[in-house]
Order: C-alpha cells, then sequence, then structure tokens
C-alpha cells in the first residue's frame, strides 16, 4: 500500500504477476463503480512475505457500490436534501 501507484514491483518475476492480474481485472470491462469501461483497476500491488501458512494477509481496496446508490439536492437558498435511488424516492 506504500509504492507508488504504476511502480513495478522490483522483482520481475513478482512484476509479471501484477501486469498479469492488472490485465485480467480491466479485461472485465466492470469500469469504475460498476458502471463499465475499460478501466476497473488502476494498480495491482503484490508483496512477498515470509508467513505461517495459516496467516496469509490479503487486501483489497476498492470503491463501495453504495456510493452511487445516493445522491444530494443543492438549493441556491443554502437549503439541500438527499435523494436515494431507492426506497421510494428518486432523482427527477
Amino acid at each position: 500500500m506504500l509504492r507508488p501507484i504504476g511502480k513495478p514491483h522490483p522483482d520481475p518475476e513478482i512484476a509479471a504477476i501484477e501486469k498479469e492480474l492488472y490485465d485480467a481485472i480491466n479485461s472485465t470491462k466492470i469500469g469504475p463503480m460498476g458502471f463499465g469501461g475499460d478501466t476497473t483497476t488502476l494498480a495491482v500491488h503484490v508483496e512477498i512475505a515470509d508467513v505461517h501458512e495459516t496467516q496469509n494477509p490479503v487486501s483489497v481496496s476498492f470503491q463501495c457500490w453504495a456510493a452511487r446508490r445516493s445522491g444530494m439536492r443543492i438549493f441556491q437558498d443554502g437549503r439541500f436534501e438527499y435523494i436515494w435511488e431507492f426506497g421510494g424516492e428518486g432523482y427527477e
């Protein structure tokens, strides 16, 4: 998580795994927040370390799907209201 996005692993074998995973994930065409598109992931970083077989750490960072389920209407007088795509209310 501390390596800059787009910087490959210094070990060429690990860098090849990162590239393979990156290409495979983007080939799904899921896109940002599930709306479709060519870019599903910005980067894949693989780190290696000696660990016990029952303690394999895995981290996946992703945008919450619920982020596209709400909105806000802001009025000129400063009032605002939340708008939910589900639950009866929607965009006009």
